[in-house]
């Protein structure tokens, strides 16, 4: 399984994330920040119980914004984060830009064997550019846009949502998903991890980032899980087919289906390619479900 690949921090700033959440007197950790199987993220420091908190991060020690507004909210927190209106241990500690899709180069993105998808980032990509412009109005002297698509990237990816706020927390920003993962709760004045299962000491600590299709995540999030029966596949047009529509019964759409099956028959090379794997991850999974609507 792909998952975000975060850039490792140094020790320093691991040991003063923990501590700032320790000296709050409404903090709770029993997580710390480790090398994990899937790459940096949480690991449990005892055992615990399922359904205990394992993480409470007050709201003070968070990188919040509203919805709604002049410009977009996760515009206004990527602000934030280049501009360094963090925590200084927050910042220090945070993980690099998701490997999201408008991050790939076009061949890679066409290899995908997915028009819509393809039409999807392209969309994002001059999203990303208005958000850029809405920064420049607010800080008209930075000319970093490199520096701050990177932390836009990173915000849609990271942020969590408490009511109509969405919010950065520190150390539960590093939290890798698993579908099975835990869950977070909004309390009052802090976001709370919960665990969804027992945990030993040393056991790693996931995020459940919920469901979605794996166009989704590799839109926001750059990594697909390893089965998704909440995919969903575009067929061209206003078109799509999901695991929960089969069996197809329009035969106009089956015929949809198979032209779009057609065009990702096999693996695809790529051999140089970094993101090989989960291009023929992402065209294994897509043949799968319109194999299944075209009732092969």
């Amino acid at each position: 399984m792909r998952r975000l690949l975060l850039l490792a921090a140094s020790t320093h700033a691991l040991d003063a994330l923990h501590a700032l959440i320790d000296a709050h007197p409404k903090g709770l950790r029993r997580v710390r920040v480790a090398e994990t199987s899937s790459g940096r993220g949480l690991v449990a420091t005892c055992p615990l119980a399922a359904e205990e908190p394992i993480l409470r991060i007050p709201y003070d020690l968070c990188a919040m914004e509203p919805e709604g507004g002049d410009s977009h909210w996760a515009s206004r927190m990527a602000s934030r984060l280049v501009r360094n209106e963090l925590q200084a241990a927050h910042k220090e500690s945070l993980p690099g830009p998701p490997d999201v899709l408008t991050r790939w180069p076009d061949e890679s993105v066409d290899a995908l064997g997915d028009q819509s998808l393809a039409s999807e980032a392209d969309a994002i990509f001059f999203w990303r550019d208005a958000q850029w412009a809405a920064h420049l109005e607010r800080h008209p002297g930075d000319d970093e846009r490199d520096r701050y698509v990177d932390a836009l990237d990173l915000v849609c990816s990271r942020t969590v949502r408490c009511g109509d706020k969405l919010v950065l927390a520190p150390l539960l920003d590093m939290a890798n998903h698993r579908p099975d993962g835990c869950s977070y709760k909004c309390e009052g004045d802090s976001v709370a991890l919960y665990t969804s299962r027992a945990f030993a000491e040393g056991d790693e600590v996931c995020l459940d980032y919920g469901s979605r299709p794996n166009s989704e995540w590799l839109l926001h999030y750059g990594f697909l899980p390893e089965t998704n029966e909440e995919d969903v596949q575009g067929l061209g047009g206003p078109f799509s087919v999901g695991w929960g529509d089969l069996p197809l019964l329009d035969a106009d759409l089956i015929v949809e289906a198979r032209e779009c099956l057609e065009a990702v028959q096999g693996d695809v090379g790529m051999l140089e390619d970094p993101r090989r794997d989960v291009i023929n991850e992402y065209r294994s999974q897509r043949r799968r479900l319109l194999r299944a609507a075209c009732g092969d």
